[in-house]
């Protein structure tokens, strides 16, 4: 994974779809439907239904022991990083647009 772009639209439920693939477990594009506009939803509960949905995507970014985002891992919510919103408890909503990149790292 380089990069998922993830659109967050108003659906029927809270869940993924995805839009296109680099691979069979590597989602490139998805779009999060949430059903209730006056919820509001961070980019953990992003990430929870990420985890469920893509187990591969998880272990790539997520460090399970601290429920952290692994260091080479910057997520970008509507061309801001998380860091400088508020982590994890980032709000989002309808019409916000998440990417998630991963740094390429070794020698």
């Amino acid at each position: 994974m380089n990069f998922v772009e993830i659109e967050v639209v108003k659906g029927q439920a809270f869940a993924l779809k995805e839009l296109s693939s680099d691979d069979a477990n590597k989602p490139a594009s998805l779009r999060l439907s949430t059903p209730d506009d006056s919820r509001i939803y961070s980019l953990r509960d992003l990430l929870s239904v990420l985890s469920l949905e893509y187990m591969q995507l998880e272990k790539e970014i997520l460090d399970r022991q601290t429920g952290l985002i692994k260091g080479d891992t910057v997520i970008i919510v509507n061309g801001t990083n998380m860091d400088l919103l508020h982590g994890l408890d980032t709000s989002i909503q309808v019409g916000d647009v998440v990417t998630l990149i991963r740094f390429a790292s070794g020698g």
